[in-house]
């Protein structure tokens, strides 16, 4: 029979408190209507759900707050890197240790069980004999593409073989892997056959101002760990939102709400030792003071911007790049469509090459009969002078037809 769905009972709208661990901080996690009906199918039909969006969104989050639905304290993790291995999720040979072993006499292993090393997967797989355990496989964009196709024949057939040991078979009990969450920041595009094995859930903040800010602050409060008073909480995310657009209006990467978290970590923290009643003041002066290093991150934007004050209102928004648009780093200037100036002169670019065609051309032909090539010096001379269009026009009679056959 299989387990009763966790998720079922859980109600949109409401906070779940995260107790800090060895490997996690204290925090709390909001659940959304999206977020539950994911975690419903992904348990439901055993797939894995793979959580896309943003760096910095919440998406590692979810694992933490399933895992605490379905008895555990915290989840397995892997975060991927650059070099990782195709079948480190599943296992890893030590052959440094084998090779040593195998320069001594008595210590070899020929069986390889000392020197193959469970991955997370293979981890999970076991623990889920007696327990429901979740894994979380962490920014798998980072990898190259053998790694999720790595993982194909295993989330196909829930099993996977060890090669090293005679071929061993890891099957998941009944046919059930665990609650598998992979996050991925789209930083590089995931093969398609991998994709449509997982349950997908893209989880973006709203586009609006005030959806936005209305989503910073409300994911500001479920931390009720930090102590924070409410007109800074909501000035945090309007200078957030201020920051964000300004870097997308100069494509760079976005901040979000890693940086509101971080800003308000750093306030409860500096403040901690005030009264209550200065509290909101001195968390108003530090916030203005130090919210540019946490929230301008690109070298070419300055840190000294104007902080957002209380009484300013609605920020201009900026509108973000298509996905297929690349976003333009530096604001050049237009060239006009005669060249580049309103003048209607040559680029000097084009301008160049227009002298070098005039110089190469042959001195006998096109040419007056007593002066040679003075004619194409003299609009030569009068192109590097941008002079008007007549100077041109001659220079342009000068050159030679191209010859024709007979």
């Amino acid at each position: 029979m299989s387990p009763r769905n966790p998720f079922v009972g859980l109600q949109a709208d409401t906070a779940i408190e995260l107790a800090e661990t060895d490997r996690f901080a204290a925090a709390g996690h909001w659940w959304s209507r999206p977020e539950i009906d994911a975690l419903i199918l992904a348990h439901a039909a055993r797939r894995p759900l793979l959580v896309r969006g943003e760096a910095g969104s919440g998406k590692s989050q979810i694992a933490r707050a399933a895992a605490k639905v379905m008895g555990d304290t915290e989840p397995l993790c892997e975060v991927i890197h650059p070099r990782f291995e195709a079948l480190d999720l599943l296992y890893s040979v030590d052959v440094v240790e084998r090779l040593a072993d195998a320069q001594i006499p008595g210590r070899f292993d020929p069986t390889n069980e000392k020197y193959v090393k469970r991955g997370r997967l293979w981890e999970a797989i076991d623990q889920a004999r007696e327990g429901q355990p979740v894994l979380l496989i962490d920014e798998i964009d980072k990898a190259d593409a053998e790694v999720p196709n790595a993982l194909l024949d295993v989330l196909g057939n829930r099993s996977f073989t060890v090669p090293p040991l005679g071929h061993l078979q890891v099957r998941a009990e009944g046919g059930r892997l665990p609650l598998i969450i992979i996050t991925t920041n789209e930083e590089r595009e995931l093969p398609a056959a991998f994709v449509r094995r997982c349950v997908v859930l893209n989880l973006n903040p709203p586009g609006d101002d005030t959806g936005f800010l209305a989503w910073l602050c409300q994911r500001g409060r479920v931390h009720r760990h930090l102590d924070i008073a409410e007109e800074v909480r909501e000035l945090a995310a309007r200078q957030v939102l201020a920051d964000r657009q300004a870097a997308m209006a100069a494509g760079y990467p976005r901040v979000g709400l890693a940086e509101y978290i971080d800003l308000l970590t750093a306030l409860d923290e500096l403040t901690e030792a005030d009264s209550r009643d200065r509290r909101a003041a001195e968390q108003t002066g530090w916030l203005q003071r130090l919210s540019a290093y946490a929230l301008v991150k690109n070298a070419e934007q300055p840190q000294d911007r104007p902080p957002v004050s209380r009484r300013q209102r609605a920020i201009t928004p900026a509108r973000e790049p298509s996905r297929g648009q690349r976003p333009a780093r530096r604001h050049r200037p237009r060239r006009s469509p005669a060249g580049a100036g309103g003048d209607g002169s040559r680029p000097p670019r084009a301008r160049h090459r227009c002298i070098l065609l005039v110089r190469l051309c042959p001195p006998g032909r096109g040419s007056a009969p007593d002066g040679g090539d003075r004619p194409r010096r003299r609009a030569a001379h009068d192109r590097r002078a941008g002079t008007h269009h007549g100077s041109q026009a001659a220079a342009t009679r000068a050159l030679p037809a191209p010859d024709r056959p007979a």
